[in-house]
């Protein structure tokens, strides 16, 4: 598998499986667990399918601040 790395909000990503089974597992997520990029990756990086390749930690307004927003 050629090395592809993915940049999104400032972190780099490398796939550590191909493309169609992160696809196959992206589409068996339910609904509620991919609104968003964030909610994604965090669940493939779980899954051990992607590799973060920066040394921070994933964070977003949208969980971070939930009880903020209320």
């Amino acid at each position: 598998m050629p090395e592809r790395i993915l940049k999104y909000g400032g972190v780099k990503i490398r796939n550590l499986v191909p493309p169609v089974k992160i696809n196959r597992f992206v589409n068996q997520l339910p609904d509620d667990r991919k609104e968003s990029l964030f909610e994604i990756a965090s669940e493939l990086e779980q899954e051990g399918m992607i590799q973060v390749l920066n040394e921070r930690s994933h964070s977003t307004i949208d969980k971070d601040l939930v009880d903020d927003q209320a």
